[in-house]
């Protein structure tokens, strides 16, 4: 069988295997970055960002009363 992967990483699993059995072999999660923003930042600039600016004419229908 051929897993497309280099012999380190299957190394890197068997010996994950060996240790750990099983469990060795799930995600072991929170791998990456962490967020340099909260969820509240993030949520209030996805809001801004939709948002027209100041200034800036607004697309549609105009009443021109």
């Amino acid at each position: 069988m051929e897993l497309d992967c280099s012999q380190k990483t299957v190394r890197c699993w068997l010996h994950r295997f060996n240790r750990l059995g099983l469990q060795g072999l799930e995600d072991l999660g929170g791998q990456g970055r962490k967020r340099r923003i909260t969820e509240e930042e993030r949520s209030r600039i996805i809001s801004l960002v939709k948002t027209v600016p100041p200034g800036r004419a607004r697309r549609g229908t105009v009443d021109l009363r």
